[in-house]
C-alpha cells in the first residue's frame, strides 16, 4: 500500500502529447554545431516602446478625412499603381454603372413621350402600366445580389414615373372639380407619393430609394412659392431638409446625411439668387424678404452642422466619388460642408452690396461649422456653450425683433442690425478658436485660409481703386501672412505652398481681368491702385522668402492625382521643378508679366519688383538656403524680363538688374565650385560657373535684340518717362 501511494499520479494525455513531441524533435545522433564556435550574434533592433511607436503614428483628421498632402517634403512617396491597371479597373466598375444611368434614360423618355404624344386616357395608362411593371421587376431583383442595383434602378424609375403621371394629370385637368384648388391637390398627391417612396425605401433597406423621396420634397417646396409665397418655400425646404435628416438618423445613413447637408444649402442659394428662373417648366421664386432668408439659414445652418458632426465618421457616397476621382477620401464633415458652402455662398453672393448683411450670413456660418468642426475633434459640446449654444438664440431672436420694428435701438458708429450681429459674432468665433486652437489640424487652415479670401473677395466691394480695393488687400495680407507664420511655425508644408503660391493665383484671376477675356464680363469687379498693388507684391516677395527659407524644401505633391497620371505626376513631384523655391519664383514672375499694363502696375512697381526677385532668390542661393537650380532663375526671369521689355521697353534697368543677380549667383558657384574641387567631388559644381555666364550673356544679347528690333509701343507704365 505505501509503495503503490509512493507512486506518483500518471500525467495527464495532454502532457504526454507535449513530452512525446519534444523528444521527437531532439536530436538523436551526433549534432556537429556543438562542436562549432557559435558567431556572434547580430542584436536585433530595440524594440520602441509604446509611447515612441504612439509618437510617430500620425494624427488623422476624422473631419477632413484622407485628403492627400499638397506639397510633401519627402521625394519619394508611396508607390502608385500604373496608369494601364488604374484605367482597366474604373473602366469595369464604370460600365456597370453606365449601362444604369442608360436604362433610366431610356425608361425616362419612353414615359416622357407616352404622356405628352398618347392621349390623357391612354397615357395615363400607359404610364400607370410601365411604373407598375418596374415596381414589379424592382420587388424581384432587389433581392438578388448579382441584380440587387438594378432593382433599385428599376423603383427609382417606377417611382420617378408616378411623380410624372401627377403633373400630368394636373396638366390634363383630372384635379379639377374635387373643391379644393388644383395646385393644392397637386400638392397633396405628390406628399403621398413622397411617402410611397420613403415606404419603399423602409421595405427595400435602400438609401438611393430614400433620397429620392427627399429630392422631390425639394422640389416640391420650390414649387409651393406660387401659392404660399417665400414662406411657404422656407417652410417647405426646412421641412425636406428633416425628412433627409430624419431618415439619415433613423436609418443611421451617412449617405442621406451628407445630401441632406449639401442639397438644403444649395435649394437656400438657388431661391436666395433667383431671378425667378424657369427650370424644366418649374418656376423658382427669389425669397427677397432678408429675415426670412436670414432665419431660413440660421435653421439650415444649425441642423446641418450637427448632423455633420455626428455623421463624420459614417461612409458616404460624396466621399467614395472623390476617391474613384483619385482625390483622396474626405471625410462626411468635409465634403458636405464643402458642397454645401456652394449653396451658402450663393446666399451671400445674392446680398453682396449689402455688406453688413453678407457679412451677418458669414459669420453666422463660419461659427456653427467651427463648432461642428471642434466637436469633430472631440471638443465637448458643453465647452462650446459659452461660446454657441448659449449666445446664438438670443442674438438671432434680437437680431429679429430689431429688424421687425418691435425693439428700437441704435447701434454706435452708425452700426446697423446686421452689422452688429456680424461683430458680435466674429468675437465669439475668434474667442472658440483661440480657446481650441490646439485642435484644429493644418486641413483646415489652410482650407479655411483660401475660403476666407474668397469671401473676402465677394464681399468687399473693390471696384473704385481707393479705400475699398486697399481694405480688400490688408485683409488678405493678414490671412496670407498669418498663414505663412502659422506653416513656419507647425512646420506644415501643405501650408507652406498655399501661403506662397495662393496670392499670386489670385492676381493672376482678379488683378488682370481674365474673366473678361475669358467670357467677355467682369463678373467679380475688382479695381486694385497700381502703387497699392506694386507695395503688396513686393511684400509677397518678402514672404515667399520668410516662408522658403524653412519650408522651401517642399515639393508639389502630385502622385494621388487623376486615374492615368500617377506616373506623370510622380515623376513631376521627385523633380526638382515643383520645389517650393521654383514654384514661387516662376509664379511670381508670370504674375509680373501678367500685371504690366497700363492700370495696372506703375514702371518702378513692375522693374523695382522683378528685380528685387532675382536678387532675393540670388541672394539665397549665396547663402546656401535656395534648393533650385541657378539656371533656371536667370532663365525664367530673363524670359519674363524680355516678354514686359518688348511691350513696354526699359532695357537699360532690365539689362542692369539682370547683371547684378547674375553676378551674385556666379560668385556663389566659384565657391561651390572652389570646395567641390578641395573635396575632389564630381565635376556638375564646377562648371556651373561657366555655364551661368553663358546664359547670362545670352539673355543679355536677347535684351540688345529688343533694342535693335525696337517694337512699336503704343502705351507705357505710370511713371515710365521719370525711370528713363
Amino acid at each position: 500500500m505505501e509503495e503503490a501511494e509512493r507512486v506518483p499520479d500518471a500525467p495527464p494525455l495532454e502532457e504526454d502529447d507535449v513530452l512525446r513531441e519534444r523528444r521527437f524533435h531532439r536530436p538523436k545522433g551526433l549534432n556537429l554545431d556543438s562542436f562549432m564556435v557559435a558567431g556572434e550574434e547580430v542584436a536585433a533592433p530595440p524594440a520602441k516602446d509604446e509611447a515612441s511607436a504612439e509618437a510617430e503614428v500620425p494624427i488623422s483628421d476624422s473631419a477632413v478625412g484622407e485628403v492627400g498632402e499638397l506639397f510633401t517634403v519627402d521625394r519619394q512617396a508611396a508607390p502608385t499603381v500604373d496608369s494601364t491597371t488604374q484605367l482597366a479597373v474604373h473602366g469595369e466598375q464604370t460600365i456597370g454603372k453606365g449601362l444604369a444611368v442608360a436604362m433610366v434614360v431610356v425608361w425616362t423618355a419612353i414615359g416622357a413621350l407616352v404622356g405628352t404624344v398618347l392621349p390623357p386616357a391612354l397615357g395615363g395608362l400607359g404610364l400607370l402600366v410601365m411604373a407598375a411593371v418596374g415596381l414589379s421587376l424592382g420587388e424581384r431583383w432587389i433581392r438578388r445580389d448579382s441584380m440587387h442595383i438594378l432593382g433599385i434602378t428599376w423603383v427609382i424609375i417606377s417611382m420617378k414615373l408616378l411623380y410624372g403621371l401627377a403633373l400630368d394629370a394636373w396638366r390634363w385637368g383630372w384635379l379639377d372639380g374635387f373643391g379644393v384648388p388644383e395646385s393644392q391637390l397637386l400638392g397633396a398627391v405628390m406628399l403621398v407619393l413622397v411617402g410611397l417612396n420613403v415606404g419603399l425605401a423602409f421595405r427595400h433597406d435602400e438609401d438611393a430609394i430614400a433620397a429620392q423621396s427627399a429630392l422631390v420634397l425639394f422640389a416640391v417646396g420650390s414649387s409651393a412659392g406660387a401659392v404660399y409665397g417665400e414662406t411657404g418655400i422656407a417652410v417647405l425646404i426646412v421641412t425636406a431638409m428633416a425628412l433627409m435628416h430624419g431618415l439619415a438618423l433613423l436609418r443611421s445613413s451617412g449617405n442621406l446625411a451628407s445630401l441632406g447637408i449639401s442639397m438644403s444649402y444649395l435649394w437656400v442659394g438657388v431661391h436666395a439668387l433667383s431671378d425667378d428662373w424657369n427650370v424644366l417648366s418649374l418656376t423658382l421664386l427669389p425669397i427677397e424678404s432678408d429675415l426670412t432668408l436670414f432665419l431660413l439659414l440660421s435653421v439650415v445652418t444649425a441642423a446641418n452642422a450637427s448632423m455633420a458632426a455626428a455623421f463624420v465618421h459614417h461612409e458616404n457616397w460624396l466621399s467614395q466619388a472623390m476617391k474613384a476621382l483619385g482625390l483622396g477620401k474626405p471625410g462626411l464633415w468635409a465634403v458636405s460642408v464643402s458642397l454645401g458652402m456652394v449653396g451658402a455662398l450663393m446666399a451671400i453672393a445674392a446680398h453682396r452690396t449689402e455688406t453688413g448683411y453678407a457679412l451677418a450670413q458669414l459669420m453666422l456660418l463660419t461659427l456653427a461649422f467651427t463648432s461642428s468642426y471642434l466637436v469633430v475633434r472631440g471638443v465637448p459640446w458643453m465647452r462650446l456653450m459659452p461660446f454657441v449654444l448659449a449666445p446664438m438664440p438670443f442674438l438671432i431672436a434680437c437680431l429679429a425683433l430689431l429688424n421687425a420694428g418691435i425693439i428700437g435701438f441704435e447701434f454706435p458708429f452708425g452700426l446697423g442690425e446686421y452689422s452688429a450681429f456680424a461683430s458680435a459674432t466674429a468675437v465669439l468665433c475668434v474667442a472658440v478658436l483661440l480657446t481650441h486652437q490646439a485642435s484644429v489640424s493644418d486641413h483646415v487652415l489652410w482650407m479655411g485660409a483660401l475660403v476666407i479670401v474668397l469671401l473676402l473677395t465677394l464681399l468687399i466691394p473693390a471696384d473704385d481703386g481707393g479705400d475699398n480695393a486697399r481694405l480688400l488687400l490688408v485683409s488678405q495680407a493678414a490671412v496670407w501672412l498669418g498663414l505663412g507664420y502659422a506653416a513656419v511655425h507647425r512646420s506644415s508644408p501643405s501650408m507652406a505652398g498655399v501661403a506662397v503660391l495662393a496670392p499670386y493665383a489670385w492676381l493672376l484671376v482678379f488683378a488682370t481681368d481674365v474673366e473678361r477675356r475669358l467670357v467677355n464680363a467682369d463678373l467679380v469687379p475688382i479695381v486694385l491702385g497700381e502703387v497699392d498693388l506694386g507695395i503688396w507684391m513686393s511684400v509677397l516677395i518678402l514672404q515667399q522668402i520668410g516662408v522658403n527659407r524653412s519650408m522651401g524644401r517642399s515639393n508639389l505633391n502630385l502622385a494621388g492625382g487623376l486615374a492615368g497620371l500617377s506616373e506623370l505626376s510622380s515623376r513631376l513631384r521627385d523633380s526638382d521643378l515643383l520645389n517650393l523655391w521654383n514654384l514661387g519664383f516662376i509664379l511670381t514672375a508670370l504674375t509680373f508679366v501678367a500685371t504690366a499694363r497700363p492700370g495696372g502696375i506703375t514702371a518702378l512697381g513692375v522693374l523695382g519688383g522683378m528685380a528685387g526677385l532675382l536678387l532675393a532668390h540670388a541672394g539665397m542661393t549665396w547663402l546656401r538656403m535656395h534648393q533650385g537650380r541657378p539656371e533656371t532663375l536667370v532663365v525664367v526671369w530673363s524670359l519674363a524680363a524680355l516678354a514686359i521689355a518688348w511691350r513696354f521697353g526699359m532695357e537699360a534697368g532690365w539689362g542692369t538688374a539682370l547683371t547684378f543677380g547674375s553676378l551674385v549667383l556666379i560668385i556663389a558657384a566659384s565657391q561651390r565650385a572652389t570646395e567641390a574641387e578641395e573635396h575632389q567631388e564630381g565635376s556638375e559644381h564646377q562648371r556651373l560657373p561657366g555655364r551661368l555666364l553663358t546664359v547670362h550673356l545670352g539673355m543679355m544679347t536677347a535684351l540688345f535684340i529688343v533694342v535693335a528690333l525696337g517694337p512699336q509701343r503704343a502705351s507705357i507704365l505710370t511713371g515710365q518717362p521719370a525711370i528713363l
